[in-house]
């Protein structure tokens, strides 16, 4: 008689085991999910925030164009910009336009043109310059040097 309630209790916890595991499955798959969801809003914020950010500047490129404090133009060449400023190189490196050998530029370029080769947009970078021009201070400002391929989310 012993021996059957100790086959029942062993019965018993075998099924509470399989019963455990698969709650333990069901559990971890919507941890899956929900991690994916997080993944893909956190992504979708980030991509906002990037649209934002090349408004902001876009708007700002607009401003100073109308105020006239545009100093620093698409046309100039890559040399003479390095020459306005000292810190004009990190700036543009900040783009990825020149500072390193996969995104070189050659200083007889225009600015324009080598804008277009790196696959940016014009406005930002000039805005980021002239703000450098103007600023004067020789500081950069953080939001000039954003290297934004080169993020990591921990």
């Amino acid at each position: 008689m012993l021996l059957y309630i100790a086959l029942a209790a062993s019965l018993v916890a075998i099924l509470l085991a399989w019963r455990a595991g698969k709650k333990n499955n069901e559990l971890q798959e919507r941890i899956a999910q929900v991690n994916s969801r997080v993944y893909h809003l956190r992504r979708e914020m980030q991509e906002s925030l990037q649209q934002a950010q090349q408004e902001r500047l876009k708007l700002k490129f607009e401003l100073l164009k109308l105020q006239g404090n545009l100093h620093l133009t698409g046309d100039m060449r890559v040399g003479e910009i390095y020459a306005a400023h000292p810190q004009a190189q990190q700036v543009l490196a900040g783009f990825h336009i020149g500072g390193c050998a996969s995104c070189a530029v050659d200083d007889r370029q225009t600015l324009a043109e080598a804008v277009a080769l790196s696959g940016r947009d014009l406005e930002p970078v000039l805005v980021a310059l002239n703000g450098l021009v103007a600023n004067g201070d020789g500081q950069i400002p953080p939001e000039m040097l954003q290297m934004p391929n080169v993020q990591l989310q921990l």
